[in-house]
């Protein structure tokens, strides 16, 4: 019962950020985020309808949905004029887009791991290189496949210049590697601790 009560938080929570997203993206004829939140929402759908086969714990729900509210109100909200997504958290070193980037990939990659645990041989389970590097691959994958995403974005949507240009595209391929790095740390650990 528990579970369900939490679950029921996790999805009123991510209702309530779509939402408000979706409002402020129509009122601010912001199509480039209607784009992504059809996206995210289809996504929500999938691990609604699979997530008792998925065995995601509601950590990494709750990591997914809190990802899901940094990336739609990244984009939907501005402070001082700025987008928050352009807004510097360390001037010249670290922006609001990059710590997003560096969440999403950390918890996609805790994401990974719940699903192909379940289906690794004996060698993989007992090599943490050879399981940190799979991992690793399958969460770069799952950032790459985001940053088409925004180049259709940038097709269609002419959002040329709320994605940015190729340099943007190489940092955010950067922190997403940093992210999946730092989440992989974690996993091996617990997947060490877990076979002795």
């Amino acid at each position: 019962m528990k579970n369900e009560s939490q679950w029921q938080v996790i999805l009123n929570f991510t209702i309530a950020y779509l939402a408000i997203g979706s409002t402020l993206a129509v009122t601010n004829k912001n199509y480039e985020f209607l784009y992504y939140t059809a996206g995210m929402s289809a996504l929500i759908f999938i691990i609604l309808l699979y997530h008792k086969r998925l065995h995601l714990q509601n950590t990494i729900i709750a990591g997914l949905a809190f990802v899901g509210a940094m990336h739609v109100f990244g984009g939907n909200i501005h402070l001082w004029g700025t987008r928050l997504y352009d807004i510097w958290i360390i001037q010249g070193l670290l922006k609001y887009d990059n710590l997003v980037h560096f969440a999403g990939i950390f918890v996609a990659t805790l994401v990974a791991y719940n699903l192909l645990y379940p289906h690794l041989d004996k060698k993989l389970k007992h090599s943490p290189v050879l399981l940190a590097l799979l991992i690793i691959l399958v969460a770069s994958g799952l950032g790459a496949l985001n940053e088409i995403l925004e180049f259709g974005a940038v097709l269609y949507l002419n959002a040329a210049q709320q994605v940015g240009d190729y340099f943007n595209n190489a940092v955010d391929l950067i922190f997403n590697l940093l992210g999946s790095i730092a989440a992989c740390a974690v996993t091996v650990t617990y997947h060490i601790r877990r076979h002795k």
